[in-house]
């Protein structure tokens, strides 16, 4: 069972990871940064330094802005932040000031070299914990990547801007063929072709359009001219000594006499743009990745307290997940119910296991406390922001549609979907698998208990498509 400061290091982490990713700009981010330790973890004082190119140490940022705190602070910690400017390596002081304040003294990272050091103080007299310094380390790293990120992109913008693209005036004629009449010189930056081979060959142009993009390029060409619209087309182009490249083109078409259409336009090299996509892409999922294994870490630990329910919860989750895909729900949402599942009974941390694995029937004080773990679980998700409501959906898994159940006794359409399939999933694992305080019912009894109360006490059209999917042969696994 992870510690209360555990559970607060977990989800103070979580939503630094989900701040940072929405940082997409350089500006005032020291003081972004500094913001989220302040807020998240509570640092009394949070500074980042740097050194001049004259050798001298600066703050880029102190938290709190105090002018009888700053300048005492760089004073103070200059020997240890040039240490670790030197060495790359964490570094931990205790340094008096107003009063006595526990530091860690933390490497950020440029390149290969260490360029920042993050000051991060409690005030407190005793070093700060091994727990927290790794969560800071950890941190550190989230910082780390999205300083990288954040520069990766400037470099880019910065390019884009300053390199020229190619602009270009071409005819197309009716029988097919075409011909440019201007070419500008960025078409070297552009495609990796002088101006001069495109004047004198059109066909250069068209030869060069990747044969996997050549229809769809053909077609919008046709719907524009068609249409009188811009053209907005990207498609790979083949360059003989760079490999492929990912070309943009905008431009504008004009009808002119017999049938002849003149292209206006540009074209723009987005090589480095599809790979920052991609990477932002990548970025992302391993974020997603992180939260699920943070859930899955979860549903482990409350398992290991509970050795009586072991696997319980992933057994409602791969039912509840078959629910939801035989009932058509979209892939997101089927993947939150799912994760919902994994997790519907964290709050079970909070029980005694000595209740949790009674082997007979609890009084009615000990089955009180037991019903308090929806309440729990609620509380210990609801202030983590992840992309789907699962909250919500572990607080509604034990009510029932004629407000019999519980915490909040909510009825009919108060209780959400992916709520109803939670509950009939929970429900029939429970009385089919084995209990402390009973032998399991099997999944026969479980279903003529849902299939009696279908409309009563649980969703009509959930009952329905978990009865069919039993007779259909599913077990659980």
């Amino acid at each position: 069972m992870p510690s209360s400061a555990q559970q607060t290091y977990l989800e103070a982490v979580i939503k630094t990871a989900q701040y940072v990713a929405g940082l997409t700009s350089d500006r005032d981010i020291w003081s972004e940064l500094g913001k989220v330790m302040s807020r998240f973890f509570d640092a009394d004082i949070v500074a980042f330094a740097g050194k001049r190119p004259d050798g001298k140490i600066l703050l880029h940022s102190c938290i709190p802005l105090d002018e009888d705190l700053c300048p005492p602070l760089l004073e103070a910690a200059q020997n240890t932040i040039t240490q670790v400017l030197e060495s790359g390596f964490l570094a931990t002081d205790t340094l008096q000031l107003q009063q006595a304040c526990s530091f860690a003294f933390l490497p950020l990272t440029e390149g290969r070299r260490t360029a920042t050091v993050m000051l991060v103080g409690h005030y407190a007299a005793a070093p700060l914990s091994r727990e927290l310094l790794n969560v800071y380390l950890a941190v550190a790293g989230l910082f780390d990547t999205t300083l990288a990120r954040i520069a990766s992109e400037h470099r880019f913008i910065s390019m884009a801007d300053n390199v020229p693209e190619m602009l270009y005036q071409i005819l197309r004629y009716p029988d097919g063929k075409a011909r440019f009449t201007y070419v500008s010189k960025g078409s070297v930056e552009a495609l990796g072709l002088p101006p001069d081979e495109l004047l004198a060959n059109a066909a250069a142009f068209d030869g060069g359009i990747h044969p996997d993009d050549r229809a769809a390029y053909e077609a919008a060409l046709m719907r524009c001219e068609t249409d009188g619209v811009r053209l907005n087309q990207a498609f790979r182009w083949l360059d003989k000594r760079a490999g492929v490249r990912h070309i943009l083109l905008n431009a504008m078409p004009s009808a002119l006499e017999d049938g002849v259409v003149a292209w206006d336009g540009a074209a723009q090299d987005i090589t480095e743009r599809e790979r920052l996509e991609a990477e932002r892409k990548r970025s992302m999922a391993q974020l997603e990745n992180s939260m699920e294994e943070t859930v899955q870490a979860i549903a482990t630990t409350i398992e290991m307290r509970d050795p009586y329910t072991a696997g319980h919860q992933r057994r409602v989750a791969g039912l509840a997940q078959r629910i939801a895909a035989r009932m058509h729900l979209p892939a997101e949402e089927i993947h939150g119910i799912f994760l919902a599942a994994t997790i519907h009974d964290i709050g079970k941390i909070h029980i005694p296991a000595e209740i949790l694995s009674f082997p007979g029937k609890l009084g009615a004080i000990e089955y009180t406390l037991i019903k308090t773990h929806v309440q729990a679980g609620y509380d210990i998700l609801k202030n983590i922001e992840f992309p789907w409501p699962l909250a919500q959906m572990v607080y509604q898994h034990h009510e029932h549609l004629d407000g019999s159940g519980y915490p909040r006794g909510l009825q009919g359409d108060q209780i959400s979907l992916a709520g109803r399939i939670l509950c009939v999933a929970d429900v029939v694992e429970s009385m089919a698998t084995y209990r402390p305080y009973r032998p399991g019912l099997g999944v026969r009894k479980a279903l003529a208990e849902v299939r009696k109360n279908r409309g009563k006490l649980y969703d009509t059209a959930v009952v329905n498509v978990c009865l069919e999917l039993f007779r259909e042969g599913y077990e659980f696994g």
